[in-house]
């Protein structure tokens, strides 16, 4: 009988589990992304938080391509001044409750949050987002 002795067998386990967790970690993470608006139209980034800044007029908000066997899940933070009119187009369809595509108004936040929930399907929800004192 032929025994092998792995001093560094602890070492090993501990790298291959920081190397999974920080796998793991860096494909549930979302980004932080700037969208600008270029010939009123902007695209948004899947798996992302997206910060779009309008001035007034139409934005036409594309939501990302379509990964076949993925859903799409991402948010859209917009900060708005002026009279903004926000077109959302890239899905067949949008669902939630009434209101949920509405612009924000003159010097309000909103936050948008979009899952995919059937094929080419977004539920959106919308939150006006308020700076709290503490």
């Amino acid at each position: 009988m032929r025994i092998v002795v792995f001093d560094q067998w602890e070492k090993l386990v501990a790298l291959l589990k920081g190397i999974a967790s920080g796998s793991a970690t860096e494909k549930t993470q979302y980004g932080i992304v700037r969208v600008m608006p270029k010939d009123g139209r902007v695209s948004l980034t899947d798996r992302a938080v997206n910060n779009l800044a309008v001035e007034g007029g139409t934005t036409t908000v594309v939501m990302p391509d379509i990964v076949p066997g993925k859903a799409r899940d991402f948010m859209l933070r917009v900060t708005a001044s002026g009279e903004n009119e926000i077109v959302f187009s890239g899905a067949e369809a949008f669902e939630g409750e009434e209101g949920s595509l509405e612009p924000p108004g003159d010097g309000e936040t909103v936050v948008y949050f979009f899952t995919e929930t059937a094929a080419d399907v977004m539920l959106v929800a919308r939150k006006v987002a308020e700076r709290l004192e503490q």
